[in-house]
């Protein structure tokens, strides 16, 4: 399900998740803090032991942990859009959401490719 408005939907909502991390509804998951608190007491064995690698392998383990925390935010980001997507679907089954005619010129631009 890739198109030009989802491209543009799932833009401006990364950019809504990232940019205002102070915000006052932004969810903490105890779980989260938890699994953080674990990796950092893993932290200096890791450093120990990539430090006792040769060039090479430590290399190979460095490239693979960046492309695990790319694919993490990856997956963290797709699973924000689908509870967001899935959101509106169920508040406009509600009937809780309408559109307007200022929303309709919005989707009509988005799917027609015109600027904002």
């Amino acid at each position: 399900m890739k198109n030009e408005v989802t491209e543009k939907l799932e833009l401006f909502l990364q950019n809504l998740r990232c940019e205002d991390t102070k915000r006052e509804t932004l969810v903490h998951l105890d779980s989260c803090q938890e699994e953080a608190e674990r990796l950092a007491a893993l932290e200096e064995g890791c450093r120990q032991v990539m430090d006792g690698l040769d060039q090479i392998s430590r290399s190979v383990l460095e490239q693979y942990m960046e492309q695990m925390l790319s694919k993490s935010f990856a997956e963290q980001q797709e699973a924000y859009l689908q509870g967001i997507l899935d959101a509106f679907q169920i508040l406009c089954g509600l009937g809780m959401l309408s559109t307007n005619d200022n929303v309709e010129k919005v989707i009509g631009r988005l799917k027609n490719g015109e600027p904002e």
